[in-house]
């Protein structure tokens, strides 16, 4: 096509108004006639228009193998992903094998739960601490929202206990009896009174069960073991036939309905009291208070020993001693029906 020139030029209109004369900067002159047919202006023409047409053609070209290209790379990328996310599941699902493997060899090393006999403390056997936060946890079940509430504090003892209340030993039904807080709390007010009270006896000796479902008063509705509700009539049952299976003179009373004021002068004289609460001490969230003998989630029973200053004290067979913000407490129990156990 020849070596480029300047066009660069300064156009000056002819006196005829039909010829322009062009003076190039580089000194050379250049006389053009437009319009005029004249065949090197329109081979010019031809050249510049066939050089237009192969540069669109090119263009053309180098878009579609752009496009085939990008595709082509669209499709590796996808292959690569493909294969990341399939490296990533692998090593996903090494990770938990090996997850797995380790769990199983704790297991394994670990002295399984039933060699914690009934009553024992947790954290005298191995493998399960005190309360039962860290009892769940070694057992793999899932914990409950309410512990560590600031009305709640587990304390090692209590002062200024008197009576039977201040013998009460901590009886703790995990991992032996999950659903049995009531069996539990009961024996350790039988223990309190000099009595060789074991909870798996009084669930096979002296509990009384429905197994058909329709009385859920006045015998125990489920399985201790599993899950279950016992109401005061049944407890009160199961502890009167060990009494009378002992020789023993006392007898439990159901004083479902009195007043907390009373239960809690009550235990601090001496006398330790079955109250039904519940589980963590957590707000049942209830629209009004239940009548007694109503089944309720989270449904619980625990000891109440007395009262220091503003707290109450308590033996709950799933953490052991703690202490309850006494208003928080009576609140509680009037909640879930004001249901109660006591020595007569």
């Amino acid at each position: 096509m020849g070596e480029p020139i300047d066009t660069h030029f300064d156009k000056q209109e002819a006196p005829q108004g039909r010829h322009a004369r062009t003076a190039p900067r580089s000194g050379r002159h250049v006389r053009v006639a437009i319009g005029a047919s004249s065949w090197p202006v329109r081979r010019r023409s031809l050249v510049v228009a066939i050089a237009v047409a192969m540069a669109a053609l090119m263009i053309a070209g180098v878009l579609a193998a752009h496009g085939r290209a990008g595709a082509s790379g669209g499709g590796d990328q996808g292959a690569a992903q493909e294969t990341q996310e399939s490296q990533t599941l692998e090593m996903t699902y090494a990770a938990d094998d090996s997850t797995e493997t380790q769990q199983e060899q704790r297991s394994q090393d670990a002295e399984p739960a039933e060699f914690v006999a009934p009553g024992m403390r947790p954290d005298d056997a191995y493998g399960f601490s005190r309360n039962r936060r860290d009892a769940l946890g070694a057992t793999g079940q899932e914990l409950p929202s309410g512990f560590g509430r600031p009305n709640v504090m587990q304390v090692a003892s209590f002062a200024g206990l008197s009576g039977t209340s201040a013998s009460v030993p901590e009886l703790f039904q995990y991992p032996s009896m999950p659903a049995g807080c009531e069996v539990y709390s009961l024996a350790a007010v039988l223990q309190a009174m000099g009595h060789d009270a074991d909870p798996d006896s009084i669930v096979a000796n002296q509990l009384p069960f429905d197994v058909e479902g329709d009385d859920y008063a006045s015998a125990f509705w489920g399985d201790p073991y599993w899950s279950g509700e016992g109401m005061p009539p049944a407890i009160m049952a199961a502890g009167n036939a060990f009494l009378e299976e002992a020789g023993a003179s006392e007898r439990f009373a159901n004083i479902t309905g009195t007043d907390f004021d009373e239960l809690a002068s009550k235990a601090s004289s001496g006398t330790p009291v079955l109250v039904w609460t519940t589980l963590d001490f957590e707000d049942p969230y209830f629209d009004e208070p239940l009548e007694a003998n109503s089944f309720y989630d989270l449904e619980h029973c625990v000891v109440l020993l007395g009262v220091e200053g503003h707290r109450a004290c308590i033996m709950d067979p799933t953490q052991g001693y703690v202490t309850v913000n006494y208003d928080w407490f009576k609140y509680l129990y009037e909640q879930c029906g004001s249901m109660a156990l006591a020595i007569a």
